[in-house]
């Protein structure tokens, strides 16, 4: 083993998830305007033209009063509606915060 050279330092940082999701803050941006043609239904063939843009109860986007995507942006969501894991990770992740 050869000895390392003392003016050249290694830094080495812990992120926690809760850090990690506050640097990889991802935003989906939908350019979609009233009045827009989008396609619909199971095998994306209708055409639909956009009357009115929203959000439904659990804060995911909707067009036209119908649900925009398939699948639900759980950071969207109420707390109460979150999934035991994500609650779970949210709740460690304050308390590594606290003990700083």
């Amino acid at each position: 083993m050869g000895k390392t050279d003392p003016t050249k330092r290694v830094i080495k940082m812990k992120v926690t998830r809760y850090q990690l999701r506050k640097i990889i803050a991802e935003a989906m941006e939908l350019d979609l305007e009233v009045g827009d043609v989008i396609l619909t239904g199971r095998f994306k063939n209708k055409r639909t033209v956009v009357k009115k843009l929203g959000k439904d109860d659990l804060g995911q986007p909707t067009v036209n009063g119908m649900k925009l995507l398939s699948f639900r942006i759980e950071k969207l969501m109420p707390k109460e509606k979150w999934s035991k894991k994500s609650i779970e990770a949210l709740e460690f992740a304050d308390s590594v915060e606290k003990k700083k």
